[in-house]
């Protein structure tokens, strides 16, 4: 009977022994996933603070800043300061980039494109609240504005996911 019962508690050690271990060397998934998503909410609200720093600088045609800009020059100087990524230089080669995004679903760094899908004409930088920045026109410069049913946005895309 002492050897069955010296058998027993043998296997039960062994089993927290195990259970121990196994526990111990599983990786904290959970942990690795949240990291990824603090460091890309990080990078989108690093691009929202930086593309409103812009506010007030001047339009120039052709310009990527840092002290003027037209609209995809702002977009792509933002995203390579403040996010480390690279964006083609004109809006033609923006809309390519990222995953389309409903307009319904906005998150601070999404692009917003005006035109169509395929060849757009302006793009601007969502902010959050409703508001985005763009490099407007020449005599307006770089400006912060509502989303408006007068000047709305055909496409967005999400360029960090």
């Amino acid at each position: 009977m002492s050897f069955r019962r010296n058998l027993v508690k043998f296997a039960a050690v062994l089993s927290v022994f195990f259970t121990g271990i196994s526990f111990i060397n599983v990786p904290n998934q959970t942990q690795t996933v949240h990291a990824a998503e603090q460091s890309t909410t990080e990078k989108r609200e690093a691009v929202a603070g930086l593309a409103k720093k812009q506010v007030g600088k001047r339009y120039v045609y052709g310009a990527t800043g840092p002290s003027a800009f037209d609209c995809s020059g702002l977009a792509q100087y933002v995203y390579k300061k403040a996010a480390k990524k690279t964006l083609p230089r004109t809006t033609y080669g923006q809309v390519t980039k990222g995953k389309k995004v409903s307009l319904s679903h906005l998150k601070k760094g999404d692009l917003l494109f005006w035109g169509s899908a395929s060849a757009p004409y302006h793009v601007g930088i969502y902010v959050g609240n409703g508001q985005y920045v763009h490099a407007a026109t020449p005599s307006q410069g770089v400006r912060k504005q509502a989303i408006s049913a007068y000047f709305y946005p055909s496409a967005a895309k999400r360029v960090l996911n």
